[in-house]
């Protein structure tokens, strides 16, 4: 009962329907600040789940005070072929938050779309690709005033907790001509250093779109879509706070372009004895190996296996293709198995 209540509340909350900056150039930085004034939230923000309809109201008009700006801040981004979402943090300096995957490299045209139809012309600036973390720019347009443009704040990404309700919007299978960014109300699953993961539903399109706190504040933007409803992971902020004056300098780094990259195709949790596999994806080099939930990977070839996150930067020192040996924990007893790994798309 309560949860067909909250599908309705929700249902209501959501219904609204110059030169391009060169690495050269001498800027002004001002990095981003996370600690910014919030009001205090309702104590239902903060209950395992809501009991009572006075509780969905709430939630209803919390949602509903923060969906316009939310999208109209969100923004369609298209570099080449390719096209995502992103966020429009700074109307100003026209700073658009996106995933690195969805820009490619720094310094090439981007078109950017608005919530309601009208296009600006961009620039990539920089992007780091080990955390999938990409900036846009935003060119002056004697059409648009980019400083009436929406924008949002970043939050402080060290403040979101397990079960925490988020807002997420974005461009689901790109960019469709009448369609406002569409927006999902969430909580999030888990939050580790580099990544956070909800259970806000997301499909092709939405990546680099923001993920909101129920303050308003941006705090991650969504990278990974898995198969499950809760498999959807998104960069911290924390990512572009940390690494501003590189982005804005139009550096490049991290891991190596899409489709270089390994990819193993599982989920999972740190544990005192490795990594615990909590989701298998199908049709993924764990699957075809023989992986099952609940198994603890202790090794992979000569590295020791601590978590997920050690896990997956193990997993990219080494090239889609190569075999590799992974030793793990299944009811008790060790086993292993040859995993030949694929590229990440």
């Amino acid at each position: 009962m309560l949860r067909s209540l909250l599908s309705c509340a929700l249902l209501i909350a959501v219904g609204f329907s110059a030169a391009p900056l060169s690495a050269q150039q001498d800027v002004k930085v001002q990095k981003p600040v996370s600690k910014v004034p919030v009001a205090k939230l309702s104590e239902v923000f903060f209950k395992t789940v809501p009991d009572s309809l006075e509780d969905l109201q709430e939630i209803e008009r919390q949602v509903t005070s923060l969906t316009r700006t939310a999208i109209e801040s969100t923004v369609s981004v298209r570099v080449g072929e390719a096209q995502g979402s992103g966020v429009i943090i700074d109307n100003k300096a026209g700073y658009i938050l996106t995933a690195a995957h969805v820009i490619g490299l720094a310094q090439k045209n981007a078109t950017i779309i608005l919530h309601d139809g009208r296009t600006l012309k961009g620039r990539t600036m920089g992007l780091n690709r080990g955390l999938d973390a990409g900036l846009v720019k935003l060119i002056e347009d004697d059409d648009v005033d980019i400083s009436k443009l929406s924008a949002v704040k970043m939050g402080d990404v060290s403040e979101v907790e397990s079960g925490e309700w988020v807002l997420a919007t974005g461009h689901p299978n790109g960019y469709q001509s009448g369609r406002d960014p569409v927006v999902r109300l969430g909580r999030v699953v888990s939050r580790k250093k580099h990544l956070l993961q909800t259970d806000c539903t997301l499909i092709g399109g939405d990546s680099g779109g923001p993920l909101f706190n129920m303050q308003g504040q941006v705090v991650g933007i969504h990278s990974r879509i898995g198969p499950s409803t809760s498999w959807n992971f998104h960069i911290p902020v924390s990512a572009f706070q940390d690494d501003w004056e590189k982005l804005i300098a139009g550096d490049m780094w991290g891991a190596k372009p899409l489709g270089q990259n390994a990819v193993l195709g599982v989920n999972g949790e740190d544990t005192d004895r490795g990594c615990k596999v909590i989701g298998v994806t199908r049709g993924f080099p764990a699957e075809i190996a023989g992986l099952q939930t609940d198994d603890i990977i202790v090794q992979l070839n000569d590295e020791k296996i601590t978590g997920i996150e050690q896990l997956a930067e193990v997993v990219q020192q080494y090239k889609p293709g190569q075999t590799v040996q992974i030793i793990l924990i299944r009811a008790g007893k060790n086993m292993t198995f040859e995993v030949q790994l694929a590229a990440r798309d």
